[in-house]
């Protein structure tokens, strides 16, 4: 067939005829059939999913806030605890350092009452020495010298 036969033939191309009608009726129906079958369905799941998920879009945006707040309130607990935990170290020091004077001082009353208690000890006991060198020295000299020397007491 010769290309220039159809020319030949008086059509127009730019002429509407019948079958555009039939095109255009097409398309209308093909636009309805898919919005009814297709895309509405579609956006209908899609607006059920975007309602669905809102709640947990919602919930997402307030969790960084949240977790802002949490570390914020565990930071102020720490640093409420590291002072507790200081507090407390240095109460106990302050309660060391009293029970270590109070023995301390215990231990010195203790050590000049038993250096009281060791020097009248020393007293008497040098005392009764005394008192026995005296005695055995008279009992010596008289039993040396064979005859009395004082009255050993």
């Amino acid at each position: 067939m010769e290309v220039g036969c159809f020319f030949a033939a008086g059509s127009n191309l730019l002429t509407p005829d019948w079958s555009l009608f039939v095109t255009v009726g097409v398309f209308l129906l093909v636009a309805y059939l898919l919005n009814t079958l297709v895309f509405k369905p579609v956006l209908a799941v899609l607006d059920e999913r975007a309602r669905l998920t809102s709640g947990f879009r919602q919930q997402l945006e307030g969790y960084d806030e949240r977790l802002a707040e949490y570390e914020a309130a565990l930071r102020a607990g720490r640093v409420a605890a590291a002072k507790l935990i200081e507090e407390r170290r240095a109460e106990a020091l302050q309660r060391r350092n009293e029970l270590i004077e109070s023995a301390k001082q215990s231990a010195a009353a203790e050590v000049a009452a038993a250096t009281q208690a060791l020097e009248a000890q020393v007293a008497a006991v040098k005392q009764t020495l005394t008192r026995d060198a005296e005695y055995l020295a008279a009992s010596i000299a008289s039993t040396v010298l064979g005859r009395q020397i004082g009255t050993p007491s």
